[in-house]
């Protein structure tokens, strides 16, 4: 996230006011130490970067894992402020549920959801992301994981262990639950002005203050969720977040993608519906 702090100064210094706030300091300088830092300033990054955009109002709006915070402000259900605190409390959490540093996550080099779920089950594992073709990953205890991967060595596949602070998306983040729940009882979550979909159920959030709890322990489903806007009608695809990692994900479900400006991706289908647009709003490693 190299320079994103300077960004959201010069698009939006309210939101680099109010991340500061939200933390306690500036997280932007801190992004690179642990995920209580970098999820703030990624939230902070991803609202200021759409205000930039000037998009007309998307048709929906879907969020990858902390994406989903960002999700639900540009969609209207809470406030750039609360997004912020959610946040940062989030962060916090997380960062604290695996004090020992026991888990951690691996992704899959081959065979799809299918070798992933099988994989998992041998060795006490859980698909945390179904991210795009050829991009699943993998959470639980780093022990199991090694396991996994010469179980997947000997197979001719691979399991590539992943730079993360912990097993996100698993029953080890299960001690993040209260310290995101204290925050999310602090917040009157109002109806949408835009659909928001989320990425727990692949589905439009029904249950926004659930689904954000419930998306600590269970996967996202990422890949599900765009095949189902797609079949909804959703033709192009914008990506506001800091670094391309959706983006990309995005080109992988739909191979005819193409870039529009350095911070967007447009999904054209082989016979386009409409005009319908979608902010699909995700994290810089696309797992936290």
């Amino acid at each position: 996230m190299e320079g994103a702090g300077d960004e959201v100064a010069r698009l939006r210094p309210d939101l680099l006011e109010a991340v500061i706030a939200a933390v306690g300091e500036d997280p932007f300088p801190r992004t690179g130490e642990s995920t209580r830092f970098a999820q703030p300033a990624i939230v902070a990054s991803s609202l200021a970067r759409y205000s930039a955009l000037g998009l007309p109002r998307p048709d929906a709006i879907f969020g990858h894992s902390l994406g989903e915070i960002v999700a639900l402000a540009l969609g209207g259900v809470i406030t750039e402020g609360e997004a912020l605190r959610l946040a940062a409390a989030r962060g916090a959490a997380m960062a604290d549920a695996d004090p020992e540093r026991i888990g951690s996550m691996a992704a899959l080099r081959k065979g799809g959801i299918e070798a992933a779920q099988e994989l998992a089950a041998a060795h006490d594992l859980v698909v945390a992301c179904d991210n795009a073709p050829g991009q699943v990953i993998l959470a639980g205890r780093i022990v199991d994981l090694d396991a996994a991967a010469e179980t997947a060595k000997a197979s001719g596949n691979r399991v590539r262990r992943l730079d993360v602070a912990g097993a996100f998306h698993s029953p080890l983040m299960v001690p993040a639950t209260a310290g995101l729940q204290a925050a999310i009882d602090g917040i009157d979550f109002r109806p949408p002005h835009t659909p928001v979909w989320s990425a727990v159920t692949a589905a439009p959030a029904t249950d926004p203050a659930q689904h954000l709890i419930d998306g600590l322990t269970s996967p996202v489903l990422f890949r599900p969720g765009l095949l189902a806007l797609h079949a909804a009608g959703i033709r192009r695809f914008v990506d506001v977040g800091p670094g391309d990692v959706v983006a990309g994900l995005a080109r992988r479900t739909f191979p005819e993608a193409e870039f529009a400006g350095d911070a967007a991706v447009v999904v054209e289908a082989p016979s386009p519906v409409g005009d319908e647009v979608a902010a699909a709003i995700g994290d810089d490693g696309a797992h936290a």
